[in-house]
């Protein structure tokens, strides 16, 4: 026995000071956890190592915030995510607070303005997106730290197309590296972490989350019900002549920023006195990208896979949601809708027919999309009026045609000089640098080419263009009577609006919308291959079972 164990308590006065403890187990520590010896000396050197590292810390916080706000938050980040790799093993994981989560995040991207946020001094604006997204994303890394199980459905889902998480991870990776590529480090690492929080992360989680049966078709009831809500939005606001807030703004949200002074100013058509909508969003385009990606859902809708309630729903709120699109007065919106609309109802006639091509009214659908190509361009030529409803007139949109070509033309000539990209973020400020100021670019294929390089644009549209294609093969040739597959069809229609209106705008309001999208694809395709394994593998126990081919009912 040690010495101090034989003394009486009272013989020594440090004793005094002393409270009885229960003796410790040597092994009580959590599971999946050990315990690591340590010697006091190395304790206590680490102790005095972190005091110093807080005092350093702390004295160039206070020195360099808020230039250098985002560099300095990274220690804080770090040690966040080790705390959650070191998360134990458990059985269960909160799946419910990440699809809450998933769907708050969802809502508050389209009915509230982003620009309507506490500012507060030194500090990030403190949005509804980010109050919802970035816990998602500690929730989403903590299921996968945490949980077996969701590792396992998450992977089997991703499984779907792999060639699309592989691409985003590859592309996940360029964005980093092109942050050392940057002329403005903080911005770019700012631009990274919103890409991480809200493209990334939407994609992952919706990814296990559009797996289960029936939540894409909630999702697609939201999508619609809030294009109507602003479509209504936009109506009110073309007839006010400005956003209907404004004016009513709360104290506590109004941001002193002239970007916002920017969006909350009457939009006008150049060389014309036309209002242009925006509802919710910071500019027509956003509007009209958002209103033209749900059209192929609203079609959806309406055809005889769903109850009569819904159908003629969705009939009534087409001509809203057409209407709210054409009070943009943005061209891409009106392009958007046609290419959707196209794309779903030549994908429907053609499966119509496939089942059964004795059909008339399958064969005349079908046959008559390019006879209403052939007509949509000799409208085209023939009216004039007609001609600007689609791409404007000569007046109005001449300017912006003639600034892209000049984009265009200076972006090759930065490309030519350096191929590797600018840095994430960055596309705007390298065709015009020196300038203040709310600087912009037209077109996303430039954006994506100037900020990320070859490899980037490379491997971001091949992850789009892979999606399109597994879905156009199973909507075409592979039709499934499984609800939850049937939503393939328009979320591949507007994945193709989604790569034709970034021909012509760049800005980045939906692509939250479109990431949830390419992973619902990826969840939906793996859902659809499995159902197609167990119905194949039930047909050949019957067969053996029976001694002939079983029927397919």
């Amino acid at each position: 026995m040690f010495q101090s164990d034989i003394q009486p308590a009272g013989r020594h006065w440090s004793n005094w000071f002393r409270r009885p403890r229960e003796p410790k187990e040597p092994n009580e520590v959590l599971a999946s956890y050990r315990r690591l010896k340590r010697s006091k000396f190395k304790l206590l050197l680490g102790l005095v190592g972190l005091m110093l590292f807080c005092f350093i810390y702390g004295f160039f916080f206070s020195l360099l915030v808020p230039s250098a706000f985002a560099f300095l938050m990274s220690p804080l980040a770090v040690l966040l995510l080790l705390v959650i790799w070191a998360l134990p093993e458990a059985n269960w994981a909160p799946t419910q607070t990440l699809e809450w989560l998933f769907y708050a995040s969802f809502i508050v991207l389209i009915v509230w303005p982003n620009y309507l946020a506490i500012a507060l001094p030194g500090l990030p604006w403190i949005t509804l997106i980010r109050l919802t997204a970035f816990p998602l994303v500690l929730i989403l890394l903590s299921c996968i730290s945490m949980s077996h199980d969701f590792r396992s459905a998450l992977c089997t889902s991703l499984k779907g197309i792999a060639a699309v998480p592989v691409l985003l991870g590859i592309f996940v990776f360029v964005q980093f590296y092109s942050i050392a590529l940057s002329h403005d480090v903080s911005a770019s690492i700012q631009k990274f972490i919103v890409a991480q929080t809200t493209w990334t992360a939407m994609f992952f989680a919706a990814a296990y989350v559009f797996q289960k049966p029936g939540q894409i078709k909630r999702w697609s009831y939201l999508l619609w019900a809030m294009a109507v809500f602003v479509s209504l939005i936009a109506m009110w606001e073309y007839r006010l002549g400005r956003l209907p807030w404004v004016g009513h703004i709360p104290s506590f949200l109004k941001v002193d920023d002239d970007a916002v002074q920017a969006i909350l100013e009457p939009h006008m058509r150049a060389y014309t006195d036309r209002y242009r909508a925006e509802a919710t969003f910071s500019t027509p385009l956003g509007l009209a990208e958002y209103l033209a990606l749900t059209l192929p859902f609203i079609l959806h809708f309406s055809t005889s896979r769903f109850p009569r309630r819904t159908r003629i729903a969705a009939l009534i709120s087409l001509p809203v949601v057409l209407y709210g699109d054409f009070l943009t007065n943005a061209k891409l919106g009106m392009i958007g809708a046609v290419a959707g609309s196209g794309f779903y109802i030549f994908t429907v006639a053609f499966n119509n027919w496939q089942r059964n091509k004795g059909s008339l009214i399958a064969g005349s659908a079908l046959w008559f999309l390019p006879v209403g190509v052939g007509l949509f361009g000799g409208l085209m030529l023939a009216s004039h009026r007609f001609q600007v409803l689609i791409f404007g007139n000569d007046g109005s949109h001449a300017a912006s045609t003639d600034t892209r070509v000049e984009q265009y033309r200076v972006g090759f000539q930065k490309f030519l000089q350096w191929p590797f990209g600018y840095g994430i973020g960055q596309g705007a400020a390298t065709i015009h640098p020196g300038e203040t100021g709310r600087i912009t670019i037209d077109t996303y294929y430039l954006s994506v080419l100037l900020e990320y390089g070859i490899v980037g644009l490379i491997v971001y549209y091949g992850m789009f263009l892979i999606a399109i294609y597994e879905g156009v093969r199973r909507a075409l040739f592979a039709p499934s009577n499984d609800e939850n597959s049937s939503f393939l069809l328009p979320i591949t229609a507007s994945l193709v609006v989604f790569i034709i209106v970034k021909s012509v705008f760049s800005q980045q309001d939906n692509h939250p919308i479109v990431f949830m999208m390419l992973g619902a694809l990826v969840a939906l395709v793996s859902s659809y291959r499995r159902t197609a394994m167990t119905q194949a593998a039930r047909s050949a126990n019957m067969e053996i079972a029976y001694g002939a081919p079983a029927r397919s009912s």
